[in-house]
């Protein structure tokens, strides 16, 4: 009578070695870490990349009018400067308004330790009378091992109220007084001010001095080329953005500035003058190395903000396709994004019927590393 097969391929058994038992895959699990989508919530996080799209036509559409000479580049710059200084003190009051909920949680800490001294008298009271009880119990031999062990209870209690209790005295006092949280805050706050406005003097000066070299920069080249590079630099942009980055990261990623940036240099140098270049370049150090932090920021601190501020991206955008290439394009743009959302979402959903991860008690082989001297 042959023996019960094992999933062991190491001993010898009394089965060929391409032996596949019925119950070889009775623990095999299909799935177990698939999470299902949901249809609204992926149209939601759509979003983040509606936005950064609509930033780049709006970019590309405002470089076509002041290519074109229809609108003045100063008057673009100026629009944009006063967009992303409202922008920077929306930001500058949510981190501030966040500062103050963590030192209104910080005394709240303090007040549940300013506690402890009454905490202990009522236990310190509570002690005295269970060793007066012990202690009038002691007559006899009962009432001796009572009061023994009892006491030795009370000890222990003791050291453990004594311990705890003088670990929370050491942080209610190491902890900062509320007058200390707030000077803090403040000492933050006008350093995070002041930091701001030397990186924003360092930008306006660099591009001050950078201005005149960068409007002969490509002056060898063609149009077509350079409409060419630009075009696969915004692209490369788009598909090299962060979108699922949080709150707490201050800059956009480096690949996708880098390559956006690169784009506005090739882009500003076909440009007539110097002043035209400066407009185009600081525009878009603030298109593409600030509003992405204003757009994390909107999208955590409140959603309706959020779906309004796509709203009005996507608009912008229609509108300068309109205006500078044709109403047609506008209503394509808006059709197409409109339809990308929706249809992206339900393909993204039906694509997880050919989901197949399997999993099972099977361990993956290891291989065993020995060295020269073993």
């Amino acid at each position: 009578m042959k023996k019960k097969w094992a999933k062991l391929l190491w001993v010898e058994q009394d089965y060929p070695d391409n032996w596949v038992d019925p119950t070889f895959l009775k623990d095999l699990q299909r799935n177990i870490n698939v999470r299902p989508y949901d249809f609204y919530s992926l149209v939601a996080e759509s979003t983040v990349i509606v936005q950064h799209v609509s930033s780049v036509v709006i970019f590309v559409t405002s470089f076509i009018a002041i290519f074109t000479e229809c609108v003045s580049p100063v008057s673009v710059v100026g629009s944009s400067t006063l967009a992303t200084i409202g922008g920077w003190a929306t930001w500058e009051w949510g981190w501030k308004m966040r500062e103050v909920a963590e030192a209104k949680a910080a005394e709240a800490a303090n007040a549940s330790f300013g506690n402890i001294p009454e905490q202990e008298a009522v236990m310190d009271r509570d002690n005295s009378g269970r060793e007066s009880a012990g202690s009038s119990s002691g007559g006899n031999g009962v009432g001796r091992g009572l009061g023994l062990e009892f006491t030795a209870t009370t000890t222990a209690h003791e050291q453990r109220t004594s311990v705890s209790s003088s670990f929370m005295a050491s942080e209610a006092a190491n902890a900062p007084a509320s007058g200390q949280v707030k000077d803090y805050s403040k000492a933050l706050r006008r350093a995070r001010i002041m930091t701001t406005a030397k990186s924003a003097l360092l930008i306006y000066f660099t591009l001050l001095g950078l201005s005149p070299i960068l409007r002969s920069l490509t002056s060898s080249i063609s149009k077509d080329s350079i409409w060419a590079i630009a075009t696969w630099l915004f692209i490369a942009n788009v598909l090299g953005f962060d979108y699922g980055s949080g709150v707490e990261q201050k800059y956009p990623a480096s690949f996708s500035t880098n390559t956006a940036i690169a784009a506005a240099v090739v882009l500003a140098s076909t440009l007539p003058s110097t002043t035209h270049v400066f407009s185009l370049m600081l525009f878009s150090i603030q298109v593409f190395g600030l509003f992405p932090v204003f757009r994390r920021f909107v999208k955590h601190a409140s959603w309706p903000l959020h779906v309004g501020l796509t709203i009005a991206l996507v608009l912008g955008a229609g509108v300068g396709l309109g205006t500078m290439v044709g109403w047609g394009w506008a209503i394509m743009w808006v059709l197409s994004v409109v339809t990308g959302m929706v249809g992206c979402a339900w393909w993204m959903i039906d694509l997880q019927k050919y989901k197949n991860e399997i999993h099972g008690p099977w361990d993956p082989a290891r291989p065993v590393v020995r060295h020269q001297w073993e």
